[in-house]
């Protein structure tokens, strides 16, 4: 950065407060995540709309330090065993989201976005949930690998749809400049 591109005191301040608070956020729907039986998905969720916010509020670089810096605190709490989605899919999606959508047209950003889901969503079922994926295939058969990788895409698009209505919705309703 040039000499005048340097951001000021307040806007450093501004920055740094928001990088805090939205870090904080995530690790608040991490431990609601762990704590809850049941509504996993829709806290992991919550933790990719914040990584957006910061995307939109800062910059794609200063969202990348808030995903790191609020990956390597969740490690310690909540742990690797309740984090890794956030780590692996739910994190970087909205990261990959933001270059996609400035990068390339709606429908090819679109079907990046699919493929960079799909590929991020096998990593992290590979890395972590092998297991419970095999006992699944074991049980029904070939029916769970048919219908294993069509329905995570499914699910993957429905996230996108869903992450995209919480961006027009804070867009529309909660941003205030």
């Amino acid at each position: 950065m040039a000499a005048a591109e340097q951001p000021g005191p307040r806007q450093g301040s501004r920055l740094a407060a928001w990088g805090g608070m939205l870090a904080a956020l995530i690790l608040f729907f991490l431990s609601l995540s762990a704590w809850s039986p049941t509504a996993d998905l829709a806290f992991f969720s919550m933790t990719s709309l914040a990584v957006a916010i910061a995307v939109i509020e800062m910059s794609t670089k200063a969202a990348w330090l808030v995903y790191l810096a609020s990956g390597l605190i969740c490690l310690a709490w909540p742990g690797l065993a309740f984090a890794w989605p956030f780590l692996f899919f739910f994190g970087p999606y909205p990261l990959i989201r933001a270059w996609t959508d400035r990068k390339f047209a709606p429908v090819a950003a679109r079907f990046l976005r699919l493929a960079a889901g799909t590929v991020l969503a096998i990593l992290s079922v590979w890395l972590f949930a092998w297991p419970a994926v095999r006992d699944l295939a074991d049980r029904f058969g070939i029916l769970a690998w048919l219908a294993g990788l069509p329905g995570m895409i499914g699910v993957i698009v429905l996230y996108d749809i869903a992450l995209g209505i919480l961006l027009q919705f804070y867009g529309q309703r909660l941003r205030r400049h």
